[in-house]
C-alpha cells in the first residue's frame, strides 16, 4: 500500500512550468455541496471543465495551485479545497493529480449521489487523459548477491558434503531497468473503471543465471463504494532467464488477485486482498503448481506528514515437489514520516515463517524457515530532478532454516528512480 495523501500531496502537486495565466471566474465557494439534484451534477461537471483563473489576474496558475496545495495540507479534511485543487490540476494538465484528488473525495462521499457527481467528473477527466505511462531505473548493490548459504557444509543421511561457495558471499550490483503502460477508461458513466496494463523490466546481474527479462499485462475492474473500493485484476506474468540450460528459472504465471479496501475514516483504511497463481516453467517442472496467497492489511495517517502501514499474509504453494510445498505467514511494518527540512525517512520490518510439507531429500525431516528483514527508507525533494526524486532503501535479511542450504544473511541496497506521466 501507498502513503496516503498527508504523506504525498507534495508529489502530486509538484510545480510545473506551463507557464499558463488564467483568465475567468475561480471556484470560490467554500460551502460547496454536492445536492441529488441532476442540475447540480451537471454543474459540477461545468465547474470541473471550464476555465480557472487566479484570485488576481497577474497571478500564473501555478502560483495558485502551490497556494491551494499549501491550504489543503493545512486543512486536508476541507472537500472544497479539494475539488479545486483537482480542478486547478485539470487546469494545468496535470490529470494524474487531479485524478488523484478525486479519488480521496470519493473516499469521503457521504452520499451515493456524491460518488455518482464525482464519478461523473473522474470519468470527464479520463476522456482528457486516459493513457499513464511510468519509467524505471534502479541500482541494486547486495552483499550477498547470489544468495549463498552462510554455512560450508550440509549434513545428510549420505554423509557431508560441501556446499559450493558456502560460506563465501559475493557483493555484487544489480541494475533494473523498466517501462510500464497502462489505459483507464470509465464504464456505465463512470461508476466503475476498467484498466489495462502493461509492463516490461529488464533485470541485469553479475551472474548470468539471475539476469532476466520480466513482462508483465493485467487488466483492472475497478469500482467505488460509499466507505469503499473493490478491484478484480487477473494478470499474466512471462519471465525469461538468460540462462538457458536445464537450470534455466524461465517461468510463466497467470494469475488473480481481487481485493477490498475499506475506508475507516478519510485518512486509514483496512484492505482485505484474495490472491491464486498457476505456475508454470519451462525447464524445472518439478516447480510447477498453484500458489495461493490471503492477506490483510492496515494504512492510517498519523498526525499531518506520518504514514503508519502494516501488513499479515498467510501463503500456501503446491509444486509438483512435496519437499518444496510450504505453507508461510508473514508480518510486515512500516513508518514513513515526511520532515520539511530533509525529506521523507522511513523504517520498515518483516518477519515470518513457512512450514514445508514432504522430507528433504536426504534426509528424515521436512524444510522449516523462519526469517526477519529490517530496513530503512530515504527521499529527499532537494534532488529532485525533472519531476523524479531518487529513493534510497537498504535492509538486512536473515533466514534460517534447519537446512544448512538455506540459511542465508544478506544486506541489500537499492536507489531507484521512477518517473510517471
Amino acid at each position: 500500500m501507498k502513503a496516503r495523501v498527508r504523506a504525498t500531496y507534495a508529489a502530486l502537486t509538484a510545480n510545473k512550468n506551463h507557464g499558463q495565466h488564467c483568465g475567468s471566474t475561480p471556484l470560490h465557494q467554500p460551502s460547496w455541496r454536492f445536492d441529488r439534484s441532476i442540475v447540480r451534477l451537471l454543474f459540477a461537471v461545468v465547474l470541473l471543465v471550464q476555465p480557472v483563473s487566479a484570485w488576481a489576474q497577474d497571478i500564473p496558475l501555478d502560483q495558485v495551485r502551490l497556494q491551494t496545495a499549501g491550504q489543503l495540507f493545512q486543512y486536508p479534511e476541507n472537500r472544497p479545497l479539494r475539488f479545486r485543487l483537482a480542478k486547478i490540476s485539470y487546469h494545468s494538465s496535470d490529470f494524474r493529480a487531479a485524478k488523484f484528488h478525486l479519488k480521496e473525495l470519493m473516499r469521503t462521499s457521504p452520499s451515493p449521489d456524491d460518488l455518482q457527481l464525482l464519478n461523473r467528473v473522474y470519468a470527464t477527466v479520463l476522456k482528457k487523459s486516459p493513457l499513464s505511462f511510468g519509467f524505471n531505473f534502479a541500482i541494486l548493490p547486495s552483499s550477498n548477491i547470489e544468495r549463498t548459504s552462510s554455512n560450508q557444509s550440509f549434513d545428510t543421511l549420505a554423509g557431508t558434503f560441501r556446499i559450493v561457495g558456502g560460506g563465501q558471499e559475493k557483493s555484487g550490483v544489480g541494475y533494473r531497468l523498466g517501462a510500464s503502460l497502462g489505459y483507464e477508461t470509465a464504464l456505465n458513466g463512470g461508476a466503475s473503471t476498467l484498466t489495462y496494463s502493461a509492463a516490461l523490466n529488464r533485470n541485469l546481474f553479475p551472474v548470468k543465471r539471475l539476469s532476466n527479462v520480466e513482462a508483465y499485462i493485467g487488466l483492472t475492474w475497478s469500482k467505488q463504494f460509499i466507505g469503499g473500493v473493490t478491484k478484480i485484476s487477473p494478470y499474466l506474468v512471462r519471465t525469461v532467464f538468460d540462462d538457458s540450460t536445464a537450470q534455466s528459472a524461465s517461468s510463466a504465471r497467470i494469475g488473480f488477485q481481487a481485493s477490498y479496501e475499506h475506508y475507516l475514516n478519510g485518512s486509514s483504511s483496512i484492505t482485505g486482498t484474495v490472491q491464486a497463481e498457476d505456475r508454470q516453467f519451462d525447464q524445472l517442472t518439478y516447480l510447477d503448481g498453484p500458489f495461493f496467497n490471503l492477506g490483510v492489511s492496515y494504512s492510517s495517517a498519523i498526525l499531518k506528514a506520518s504514514v503508519f502501514e502494516a501488513a499479515l499474509n498467510a501463503s500456501l504453494s503446491e509444486p509438483n515437489a512435496k519437499h518444496l510445498a510450504y505453507q508461510g505467514v508473514s508480518l510486515s511494518a512500516e513508518l514513513s514520516t515526511r520532515f520539511p527540512s530533509i525529506g521523507t525517512v522511513g523504517f520498515n520490518a518483516n518477519s515470518g515463517l513457512r512450514e514445508y510439507q514432504g522430507n528433504f531429500p536426504g534426509l528424515l525431516e521436512a524444510r522449516q524457515d523462519s526469517f526477519a528483514t529490517i530496513g530503512i527508507s530515504f527521499a529527499s525533494p532537494k534532488f529532485k530532478n525533472r519531476n523524479t526524486i531518487p529513493r534510497i532503501s537498504c535492509e538486512i535479511e536473515q533466514t534460517w532454516s534447519n537446512i544448512a542450504l538455506y540459511d542465508v544473511r544478506s544486506k541489500d541496497c537499492s536507489i531507484s528512480f521512477q518517473r510517471a506521466f
